[in-house]
């Protein structure tokens, strides 16, 4: 899989994870090093939508909410 174009422009890893760096590297490679289409980050964003600060990238349920709501 390719790197997710969005990785270097997403502020999730650098504000919100930067204190579990564990967690962190996980979550990338599974998301954005792997099958960004399953990243509710990238869902909220290429649905063309402000990506909520808190929403985490395996918050899906949440991503597909605020897609429905618009």
């Amino acid at each position: 899989m390719a790197e997710c174009e969005k990785l270097e422009r997403c502020p999730f890893f650098s504000g919100h994870m930067s204190n579990m760096p564990g967690v962190a590297d996980l979550m990338r490679s599974t998301y954005c090093l792997g099958d960004k289409t399953h990243c509710a980050r990238y869902m909220v964003a290429s649905g063309g939508l402000q990506v909520p600060s808190d929403l985490l990238p395996n918050d899906v349920a949440r991503a597909r909410e605020i897609l429905d709501a618009r």
